[in-house]
């Protein structure tokens, strides 16, 4: 039987993963590797690390697809947007890759700013440019601290573009990638010829634009032995995000939810003119419609970092945040959580704020804590959803929830109240995964669109309903939750400030 492979590679670890003709996802299999931080607000992977576990993977993964008679026929990606990575011309990495979370080009952005207006820039590339973020900010920083790599490239791209270019030796961006750039028109889907020539950008260095289903080559003889396949066809794949759209069947006016080291809540569009500058927005899988995200930077950070620091010892992860935040009744007996441990994306976009714990007193239990964590990130959620209300016009009554944050019941059920919305998580939850092996099918004439929407359906939900004694409390705690960051705002540029100057 044939099977794709499809490999998902997040900022917490990389899955993979092979599906047959029916759909079906087998043969699961994970790793992880390591984030570096060289410095103050500076945030890497090291590409090569990346590229020996995925071929490690797809090696035992081709191992026992085989053992059980079957055969691999494609490979596909998804990946998480970004990673800025320079590459020679064999696609090896010539540097560490700079996350979307890196804040070290702020001056750079600063830079674009005075040759490009924020308008212009978001006219045309639908988003706001932030450093780390919008990648195009850390190719400029490298340009400028990193000559040598800079002058030795051959091509320029994120994690996608270095892992397929490893792969097979062509240099691509998929369209749901090449939209965090700051360098893509995402109406015309190509690069932006302005913008290029305003920051005098070599566009030899960018990569080819393809559509996310695309076949841009096949795997290389000489990684038959190191993949554990012969040749085959490798298709570009898409962000994580858009995977699980595409997985999910998410049509133009619905919404669901993401929730990894992030949470993201995502709405299609078959129109660019609602575009919301506190949402970060990309063209979708399917062309000629858009995904905007409300981008919450580190919800499953924070509570792995607060697991980590604080909770090792007394079970699995999954099992204390349940276990702890039960013990807490609403309110966390008074404590509130800033979820925004490494700067924060939307709604407020400042790289400067930080986590805050508040209303600490002498009987405050970890219990509380752990509680106030979790209502933290579903408070900002219920802000994002506010926009989708006030700017989209968008009400839904069940928000779909993915990922692996979405497990978590006790969190389920107080996002459900905080939201005053259903909440709808999904039996099998690896949704980028399986979106990425629906392109890859479907290229490989595997199966039809419509086969994917039955697929979709098969996949069994739970459902979390808002307790309507929980609204009115919520409410009011959301009212305080409001007024945080406000207050909180000068003093964390004064802290940003001091530090910059030790």
């Amino acid at each position: 039987m044939s099977h794709i492979i499809g490999i998902d590679v997040g900022t917490s670890g990389i899955k993979i993963g092979a599906m047959n003709h029916e759909g079906k996802l087998a043969f699961l299999s994970r790793d992880s590797y390591s984030l570096h931080y060289p410095f103050s607000g500076a945030v890497e992977i090291d590409p090569e690390q990346v590229w020996s576990k995925v071929c490690s993977l797809i090696k035992q993964s081709a191992s026992r697809i085989q053992s059980a008679g079957g055969s691999v026929s494609a490979l596909s990606f998804s990946t998480f947007c970004n990673a800025s990575i320079l590459m020679d011309n064999q696609g090896n990495h010539l540097g560490n890759g700079i996350l979307y979370i890196d804040q070290r080009s702020k001056k750079e952005a600063e830079w674009i700013r005075t040759q490009v207006s924020e308008e212009r820039i978001f006219s045309i590339t639908g988003n706001r440019l932030e450093p780390g973020m919008i990648s195009a900010t850390s190719l400029l920083w490298s340009q400028k601290h990193q000559p040598e790599q800079y002058q030795r490239a051959h091509k320029w791209g994120h994690l996608s573009t270095y892992l397929v270019a490893k792969l097979t030796h062509q240099f691509v961006m998929d369209w749901t990638q090449a939209s965090f750039t700051g360098l893509f028109d995402v109406q015309r889907y190509c690069w932006s010829d302005e913008i290029c020539h305003a920051l005098g950008m070599d566009k030899s260095l960018l990569p080819e634009i393809v559509e996310p289903g695309q076949i841009v080559g096949q795997t290389l003889k000489s990684l038959t032995g190191e993949i554990g396949v012969p040749p085959i066809p490798v298709i570009a794949g898409a962000a994580d995000t858009a995977c699980s759209t595409f997985a999910l069947c998410i049509e133009p006016g619905e919404v669901f939810e993401s929730v990894g080291t992030s949470d993201v809540i995502t709405v299609v569009s078959n129109s660019t003119e609602h575009f919301d500058r506190r949402f970060l927005n990309r063209c979708h899988v399917v062309k000629d419609q858009w995904l905007s995200h409300g981008a919450m930077s580190t919800p499953g950070a924070a509570i792995q970092w607060y697991y980590n620091e604080f909770l090792r010892g007394e079970g699995s992860i999954q099992d204390v945040f349940v276990r702890l935040p039960e013990q807490s009744p609403i309110g966390s007996n008074g404590v509130f959580f800033l979820p925004y441990m490494h700067g924060e994306r939307s709604p407020i976009w400042d790289p400067d704020a930080r986590g805050m714990f508040i209303g600490l007193s002498l009987n405050t239990r970890k219990a509380d804590m752990a509680r106030a964590i979790l209502e933290g990130c579903s408070f900002g959620l219920r802000q994002l959803m506010n926009i989708l209300r006030e700017e989209y016009q968008l009400s839904p009554s069940i928000l779909p929830a993915i990922g692996g944050g979405s497990q978590n019941r006790i969190w389920n059920q107080i996002k459900a109240n905080v939201l005053q919305t259903v909440i709808e998580t999904r039996e099998l939850g690896e949704t980028a995964l399986m979106g990425a092996c629906y392109l890859a099918g479907l290229s490989a004439g595997l199966f039809t669109r419509e086969d994917i929407v039955t697929f979709s359906r098969n996949n069994k939900t739970q459902s979390y309903l808002p307790e309507p004694e929980a609204i009115p409390i919520y409410s009011r705690y959301f009212e305080l939750f409001q007024s945080l960051y406000p207050s909180v705002k000068d003093f964390y540029q004064k802290v940003a400030a001091l530090h910059g100057h030790e």
